[in-house]
Parts: structure tokens; C-alpha cells; sequence
């Protein structure tokens, strides 16, 4: 029982690692085009991308946060 509980903590950790790499990515290809786009028109656009960066960095927060194997970690020390 123990190794399945481990295996699924460390499946757990790398999707939340992926994503997090994912939305940072994303995150700075809209920050790019955005700014391209701003610096072509030679006026402000709407800053589109944070839309992205704070809605999912909020999401991500909440999961890093809520993650049973750091809160068993802080719990324990």
C-alpha cells in the first residue's frame, strides 16, 4: 500500500510541475506578442496575457498550497 501511495505523490508532483512550466510558458509567448504587437501599432494594447498569468497563477498557487505531501511534510517538523 505504502508504494502505490508514493508512486501517485510522485505522479502528483511532476503533473503539477508540468503544468506550472506550461502556463509560464504560455504566459511569456502572450507577453511577447503582445508586446510586439503594442510596439508595431506604436500605441498600448489592452494587456491581454494577464488574464492568463494571474487567473492560472492563482489556480497553480491554490495546488502548490494544497498539496497533502508538503502539508504532511510542514506537519511532521
Amino acid at each position: 500500500m505504502p508504494e502505490s501511495t508514493e508512486g501517485t505523490r510522485f505522479s502528483g508532483g511532476l503533473a503539477r510541475r508540468v503544468v506550472t512550466v506550461v502556463w509560464a510558458v504560455v504566459g511569456g509567448i502572450q507577453f511577447v506578442i503582445w508586446l510586439l504587437m503594442s510596439l508595431i501599432s506604436m500605441s498600448f494594447k489592452a494587456p491581454f496575457w494577464l488574464w492568463t498569468i494571474v487567473g492560472g497563477g492563482i489556480v497553480l498557487a491554490a495546488w502548490w498550497y494544497l498539496d497533502p505531501a508538503r502539508r504532511a511534510r510542514e506537519g511532521s517538523e
